[in-house]
């Protein structure tokens, strides 16, 4: 998939043009996890809808995309008063500066755009850019059956996530949005992962 010649083309159809509404929810349930000054890594962050609303909660947010023309806009749409790091970078090739860096990975759209065959290698990567005991939250899209077009492009219900999370995470909470973007009621997972030990830290 080329991503900056999707964003050229304007061929964007999973931009809502604002952040996951989960994001409300989730800082009046578990608050701790969105506190202030926590790193936080957005990787296919797209327009920065999410890492920016991320960052008006006081944590210090990296926005990730592959597409340069996706972070520009994203740069164009960040308020003076806020700092977000915004990363060209293919997200499963960091350097290693940026291994152990963060306290939690924000995922929202983007495991199930990517090929089902880079499933293990993505969560090879969060574990690497995590610090020990860091954590992988996000709203896994866990019901995708939808009109072409509105829906992405590879599906992974619950059970096939928790089973891929499984040797390097443990699933510590989960809870089902109740806020959301229009169309997509009850099709979505809000999940929290914890990163686990491995013999080779």
């Amino acid at each position: 998939m080329d991503w900056q010649e999707r964003y050229v083309n304007g061929d964007t159809p999973w931009d809502k043009n604002a952040p996951a509404p989960a994001i409300n929810q989730i800082s009046l349930q578990k608050p701790a996890l969105l506190s202030p000054g926590r790193k936080v890594l957005v990787p296919g962050c797209g327009y920065g809808y999410d890492a920016l609303a991320l960052a008006e909660l006081g944590l210090d947010v990296t926005g990730l995309d592959i597409a340069e023309l996706a972070l520009q806009k994203a740069s164009t749409l960040t308020p003076d008063n806020l700092s977000v790091e915004w990363l060209a970078a293919d997200a499963f090739q960091l350097p290693a500066s940026r291994h152990h860096r963060y306290d939690m990975v924000w995922e929202h759209t983007f495991l199930c755009a990517i090929a089902p065959e880079m499933r293990e290698e993505y969560v090879k990567a969060m574990w690497r850019y995590l610090k020990p005991n860091g954590c992988l939250l996000g709203v896994f899209f866990t019901n995708p059956d939808m009109a072409p077009g509105e829906g992405p492009p590879y599906k992974i219900p619950r059970l096939e996530i928790i089973e891929l999370m499984g040797s390097l995470f443990t699933l510590e909470w989960e809870t089902e949005p109740t806020e959301h973007y229009p169309g997509r009621e009850g099709r979505e997972h809000i999940m929290l992962f914890r990163r686990l030990s491995s013999c080779c830290e």
